[in-house]
Order: C-alpha cells, then sequence, then structure tokens
C-alpha cells in the first residue's frame, strides 16, 4: 500500500474516532487533512444518534482541515446505495459507509476501490466481515455479541430478582423490520435466551424512524401483551421510547425490563428512573 494511501486511511479513520474521543487542536501548518474531501453514507435518519455522529464528523474536519458531507437515508436501501455511487462519481478521497445489507455493498464498494477511493465500514458491518465486503476496515462493534451482552445483563437482573425466567416473554421492537442490524442483534438476544431458558419473544414492527409513532406502537403492544417481562429496543429510536411508553401503559420501574442500544436522551433518563438496565 502506498504511503499517501496509508495517510487517508488513517485520517478517514481519525475522523470517525473523533466521534468518540477528544482531539488536541493542531496548528494550521499541522493539519494532515488540508485539501481531502470525504463522505459518509448511512442508513441513517434525523434522530439524535446520527445527530451526534453528524457533529462529531464535522469537529473532526475542523481539527483535520478536510472536508466531508453525511448523507441520511432513513433506512431506504435503494436510496443508499444510489447516495454511495453519486460519492463514488465525485471521486473522494475516502468513503465510510454503513454496510447494512451481506449483498447490495459487494458491488458498490468493490467499484469505488477499484476507482482507488479508500472505502471504510462504520456501524454495521458485513456478518462475513473482511470475508463478505472487501471494505478497506471496520470501525463498529460486532452486533451480534452486543445483543447478547445487552441481553445477558437484563436476564441476569431478572434472576437476581427471582424471576422464573421460563416463563418470561421478550418484546423487541425495530424500527425497520428485516434490517441487518436487527436481525444481527436479534441473533445474539436469542443466543442469551438460551442460556437463560427462556422461548417466548415477538419481534415488534415500531413504525419506522419517527419518535412518536414508535412509542405509540410501543404503548399499544404493552397493553395487549400483559406477560411481557422485557422490552428489548434494536435500535437507538425504539429504545429511546422504552422508558415512556412504560410509564404510559401504567408501569413501575423494575416491573418490565428494558434495555436497547444507543444513548439518546430518553434512554439515559430510563437508565437514571430504573426502567433502563443496560444500554
Amino acid at each position: 500500500m502506498k504511503k499517501n494511501k496509508v495517510v487517508i486511511i488513517l485520517i478517514m479513520v481519525a475522523l470517525l474516532a473523533t466521534l468518540s474521543i477528544g482531539w488536541t487542536t493542531a496548528t494550521a501548518a499541522q493539519k494532515p487533512g488540508e485539501g481531502m474531501y470525504f463522505r459518509l453514507v448511512t442508513h441513517g435518519g434525523d434522530d439524535p444518534f446520527w445527530a451526534v455522529v453528524h457533529k462529531g464528523m464535522l469537529d473532526a474536519c475542523e481539527e483535520l482541515g478536510c472536508k466531508a458531507d453525511i448523507d441520511l437515508c432513513g433506512g431506504d436501501l435503494p436510496l443508499q446505495t444510489k447516495r454511495f455511487r453519486e460519492a463514488t462519481a465525485m471521486k473522494p478521497d475516502g468513503i465510510a459507509v454503513v454496510i447494512n445489507d451481506d449483498t447490495a455493498w459487494d458491488k458498490p464498494v468493490a467499484d469505488a476501490l477499484a476507482m482507488g477511493i479508500n472505502v471504510i465500514g462504520i456501524n454495521n458491518d458485513d456478518t462475513k466481515g473482511a470475508a463478505g465486503n472487501a471494505r478497506l476496515c471496520y470501525i463498529g462493534q460486532s452486533e451480534r455479541r452486543a445483543g447478547l451482552m445487552v441481553a445477558r445483563r437484563l436476564f441476569e437482573k431478572a434472576k437476581e430478582l427471582g424471576w422464573d425466567l421460563t416463563k418470561a416473554h421478550v418484546a423487541l421492537p425495530v424500527e425497520v423490520p428485516g434490517a441487518m442490524y436487527g436481525v444481527v442483534r436479534t441473533q445474539g438476544i436469542l443466543d442469551a435466551m438460551k442460556e437463560y431458558g427462556i422461548t417466548s419473544y415477538e419481534i415488534i414492527d415500531a413504525g419506522g424512524l419517527e419518535s412518536s409513532t414508535v412509542e405509540s406502537r410501543e404503548i399499544s403492544y404493552l397493553l395487549g401483551h400483559p406477560e411481557t417481562k422485557f422490552m428489548i429496543g434494536l435500535g437507538g429510536i425504539v429504545t429511546d421510547r422504552i422508558t415512556d411508553s412504560l410509564k404510559s401503559a401504567g408501569y413501575e420501574p423494575g416491573e418490565i425490563i428494558g434495555g436497547g442500544f444507543d444513548c439518546a436522551p430518553g434512554t439515559l433518563s430510563g437508565l437514571k428512573e430504573g426502567y433502563m438496565e443496560a444500554t
């Protein structure tokens, strides 16, 4: 790999790393990304998680001296792949993409790499990792393991409370049923359920990315399924709405144990108030 290619990849990684860590301001002469342009192509929408990612991207651009744009495609995979190809046509120095499908991204990523464009995966990866997609690297968690760890925490809490887990029912709301992030996280949750002898669960179609719709569907499910003992959000928006949904359905903290993903405001409030056990 040529030296300039290594530098570009390091800058891409730094752009994303700045989302979660501090960075000492560099002088103008020290900025390694001067004159470079990058794209971040995501499946995300107008929600707290991606707002933070966007802000981090802009902070990184300021620190590194480069420019970047973000594409928020609202869970629309055809639109996301279209935006990726449009980005490729601009021949940026690099593209970071959420690889949220095991086949849809194989050719677009390979084509971009063949053009000399650096491509890395973020947030979601091909389930086979590097063997499934030619992206240069991936920055993010193992979604299956994340689902496993969150579910274990919730089930262990219930075990400490003396619950009979063989009779427990798990509700799994998701913004976009069938989306890879939800599918793979569910696999991890099912792994944990098997460990604790839990067999009853249902995936709830939360109706998309609009918070009020998500909350309404969660409340309706809770009212119609009093056997529910756990509600684990498979995405950031559904997790954010769990606490208010439990309150609206008349539950006190700990009567149903909540958990999920990301750190949206409602999720953090739920952790403090005892409605949420882990995220």
